[in-house]
C-alpha cells in the first residue's frame, strides 16, 4: 500500500474510534431487562401462583462522579398487578419486564407480592409470605448504553415450608443470574 492510502487508513480508524467513544458515552442510560425461571421440584406442587404488584431495582450510585442527576431510591422495572405461575415456568425464561434506568450501582430488587397460592397434592393453599415483599440483596451495576438481563431463577421444592395444619408459607429461595450486553 503507498503511504498516502495508510494515512488516509489511519485517519479513518480514529474517526471510527471516536465516533463510538462520543456514541456510547454520551448515553447516562442502561436498560434492566428482568426474567423468572424455575428449577423443576420435587414435591408434589403443581402451581405456585404469585401476584406481584411491582417489581422495583434500588439505585445507590452513578458509575461516573461527572454524572449526579438521578437521584437514589426505588426505581419501578415492573408495574402490576401480574399473575405468574412459577411452575409452568420451569427450564424456560418468562419475561417480567423492562426500563430505562439511570447508568450506576443497584443493590437490591425488590418483588412486591399481593397474592400467593400454590396447589399441592391437589388442594389449593394460600401461601404467606413474611411481610409481602421478596427481597433479592446482590449488587450489579448498569452500564451506560447496555443492557443488563436478571434472569430470577426461583426454586420451589426449597421454597414453600409447611406451617402446622394445611398452612404453608413461601420462604423463597432465588438465585439471580445477570448478563451485561450492548444495547443493539
Amino acid at each position: 500500500m503507498k503511504r498516502g492510502a495508510w494515512w488516509l487508513l489511519g485517519i479513518l480508524a480514529v474517526i471510527i474510534i471516536v465516533i463510538f467513544f462520543f456514541r456510547s458515552g454520551s448515553s447516562k442510560t442502561g436498560t434492566i431487562n428482568i426474567y423468572l425461571t424455575d428449577a423443576p421440584a420435587r414435591v408434589n406442587v403443581t402451581s405456585i401462583r404469585v401476584t406481584l404488584s411491582d417489581v422495583e431495582v434500588h439505585y445507590t450510585q452513578a458509575n461516573n462522579e461527572n454524572d449526579t442527576n438521578a437521584s437514589t431510591g426505588w426505581k419501578s422495572i415492573v408495574n402490576g398487578p401480574r399473575t405468574y405461575d412459577l411452575i409452568q415456568v420451569k427450564d424456560i425464561s418468562t419475561f417480567l419486564g423492562s426500563t430505562e434506568v439511570p447508568a450506576g450501582k443497584y443493590t437490591q430488587i425488590r418483588l412486591n407480592v399481593d397474592n400467593a397460592k400454590a396447589t399441592i397434592d391437589g388442594t389449593d393453599y394460600d401461601l404467606a409470605i413474611p411481610s409481602g415483599t421478596i427481597k433479592i440483596v446482590r449488587s450489579f451495576d448498569v452500564v451506560a448504553g447496555q443492557n443488563v438481563t436478571l434472569t430470577l431463577d426461583f426454586n420451589a421444592e426449597d421454597s414453600i415450608v409447611k406451617q402446622g395444619n394445611n398452612q404453608y408459607r413461601m420462604q423463597p429461595t432465588i438465585k439471580l443470574l445477570l448478563n451485561n450486553e450492548p444495547k443493539e
